[in-house]
């Protein structure tokens, strides 16, 4: 039996009159028992630049791909932490802890936290 699921939410919000939108996504299919998915957040870091992580299971392997300032970058899952998930690919690492994803390569780390829609 197989079972698709397909949500999107698209929300305008005004950031001291300055109008933007942001959007959520989220594909699951279940297959005989077994769930494939993927979900995309919205991030934003202290300077204010923004990015969108998409977190992607397709029953064999967890990936993340992130994209920011026209770049994208694909880390596999590598263990669970206390807090989270960890991703790393070619000397780039993302940690996941809740609303919050740290980023970091070589000796600089970006913060980013999960913009909220509501």
């Amino acid at each position: 039996m197989m079972k698709e699921t397909y949500s999107s939410e698209t929300t305008t919000v005004d950031d001291n009159g300055k109008k933007d939108s942001m959007t959520t996504t989220s594909v699951e299919k279940e297959i005989d028992g077994n769930r494939n998915g993927s979900y995309s957040y919205p991030y934003k870091a202290s300077d204010g630049s923004r990015a969108k992580a998409t977190f992607m299971n397709n029953g064999r392997s967890k990936t993340i791909l992130i994209e920011a300032n026209n770049r994208k970058f694909e880390l596999d899952f590598k263990n669970k932490t206390p807090e989270g998930e960890l991703y790393e690919r070619s000397g780039i690492s993302a940690e996941s802890k809740g609303d919050s994803l740290i980023i970091s390569q070589d000796n600089n780390e970006i913060a980013l936290v999960r913009v909220n829609l509501n």
